[in-house]
């Protein structure tokens, strides 16, 4: 298990989560030992000693997701004094936060008891031993160029990149200057026959996209890096789908996805544009967690929005003639359709040839992802219920059906799919969702592209975890309580 988490995620990262861990664990024992008026045996026979002992544990444990969240794993931050300073600040904050949260739940007399003065040199001992170990010792050990045999190899990741051209060229000259990377660039691969068995930058080029499977067990690589520059995005993402059949942690080094690096600075490195495109599905967070967690917020929110929808209702039926709701087929997971429901916000028996023409020439053109201006099918009051958002709210019975998530690709119209590109479609590999990616990033923006839109999307369905959703669904509410991008 110890070794594929290395070959996956890198020795670097577990060495800083590993001590990390320990740090915080190390400063919760100081911060309770040294407030509490007890022997080391009363830590495992004292119950009210062993209630603060399981808060303080649980507050260590979540350090490693924060500052997961935070970045500081990646390269680029770690590298950083000043930036990873303030960074290890703001996870501290939280975590500590989350420390005293737990205690006030709790509520016991003992969980009380010098509290406030535990949770300061917690703080205070973490954010110093954490500057300390990460600054001082492992930034400086980790860069080093000196280090020793065993502990080079166990951190040297060997790495194989596909695409011999300039793009690929650039690359194994930038980590020949930057050997503190660690990274081992043992071969490329390309397609083009002339540059077979020939070296790059002294790296020799050993066969094609059809010896990936061959190259990375007769060579021991960890990490693919695709440099190709020039290539349709239905052939590169085929070609990604083959690096991810390897298990090594796979990088795209190109601008194909450059609007997952300009909006959500996912890169690992602060001087090499490179996306990571290997799965990230957590364990932790499954489609049935995701299942159950869909339930019990739509739920909630059902409930909740009952008195609205009454009024919302009742407001549609009074200023115009029809049904409340506008109910359509539209296109799921696997391509497959369902029925959907929203606040009617356009007059009955109206025209769709317009929409279908915007959305045709949207697709086909590539053009900016912009909503269709001045309909004139939209209602007063559905221009009101568009603008925030509102007319989406019935689809949360589709989300507790099951049809939907609270968080995927937006569903499309049968007539807006036929014009999808074969690579577009594959964004229906998970449930759709009632905001996404797109939505928060992409809603209605001149400078997002549909194909960029559809990146976002693909980059969701490989990366879905409980932080990702949360952080969508959060940045969904500033989208719609001030009404930004909608119509």
């Amino acid at each position: 298990m110890i070794s594929d988490f290395i070959k996956k995620w890198g020795a670097k990262k577990l060495i800083l989560s590993v001590s990390d861990l320990s740090i915080v664990l190390i400063s919760a024992f100081a911060a309770l030992y040294t407030t509490n008026n007890v022997k080391f045996i009363d830590f495992i026979t004292d119950l009210a000693v062993i209630e603060k002992v399981l808060i303080f544990l649980i507050g260590c444990l979540l350090i490693i997701p924060i500052f997961r969240y935070y970045q500081l794993y990646k390269h680029k931050y770690f590298l950083r004094i000043g930036e990873q300073t303030l960074l290890m600040l703001k996870g501290l904050l939280i975590n500590s936060i989350f420390i005293i949260i737990l205690i006030f739940l709790v509520k016991t007399q003992e969980a009380l008891h010098e509290s406030r003065t535990q949770v300061i040199i917690y703080f205070g001992s973490s954010l110093i031993l954490l500057f300390l170990m990460r600054v001082v010792v492992l930034r400086r050990f980790l860069r080093s160029n000196y280090i020793g045999g065993n502990i080079k190899e166990i951190l040297t990741r060997r790495a194989l990149a596909i695409g011999a051209g300039n793009l690929g060229e650039f690359f194994a000259e930038i980590l020949t200057i930057k050997p503190h990377y660690h990274i081992e660039l043992v071969a490329f691969l390309d397609d083009d026959p002339d540059k077979l068995h020939k070296k790059i930058n002294r790296i020799p080029v050993m066969g094609t996209t059809d010896d990936i499977g061959k190259i990375v067990e007769d060579q021991e690589i960890d990490e693919i890096f695709i440099t190709i520059q020039s290539i349709e995005n239905k052939r590169l993402l085929d070609l990604i789908e083959k690096c991810k059949l390897t298990n090594c942690h796979v990088n795209l080094v190109s601008n194909h996805f450059d609007i997952v690096d300009a909006k959500l600075d996912e890169g690992e490195y602060h001087d090499l544009k490179l996306i990571s495109v290997s799965p990230k599905l957590s364990p932790l967070y499954s489609e049935k967690f995701k299942r159950i967690f869909d339930i019990v917020v739509s739920g909630l929110m059902i409930i909740a929005f009952t008195p609205v929808w009454l009024v919302l209702g009742l407001g549609i039926k009074l200023t115009t003639k029809g049904p409340v709701f506008f109910k359509a087929d539209v296109i799921g997971k696997n391509g497959k359709s369902f029925k959907w429901f929203k606040f009617r916000t356009m007059y009955s028996n109206n025209d769709p040839h317009l929409h279908q023409a915007h959305l045709e020439s949207l697709i086909k053109e590539d053009k900016g992802y912009k909503k269709l201006s001045n309909d004139p099918r939209i209602t007063l009051i559905g221009r009101l219920l568009r603008k925030f958002s509102i007319d989406e709210l019935p689809q949360l019975f589709s989300v507790f059906k099951g049809d939907m998530s609270l968080v995927g690709p937006r569903p499309c119209l049968p007539y807006e799919f036929e014009h999808f590109k074969d690579w577009h479609k594959l964004k229906y590999k998970v449930i759709p969702g009632m905001t996404g990616l797109a939505q928060i990033i992409a809603r209605n923006r001149g400078d997002v592209t549909f194909s960029d839109s559809v990146i976002l999307d693909l980059y969701y369905a490989d990366n879905v975890s409980l932080w990702l959703d949360l952080k969508i669904l959060f940045r969904t509410i500033p989208v719609m309580v001030l009404g930004k991008g909608g119509i």
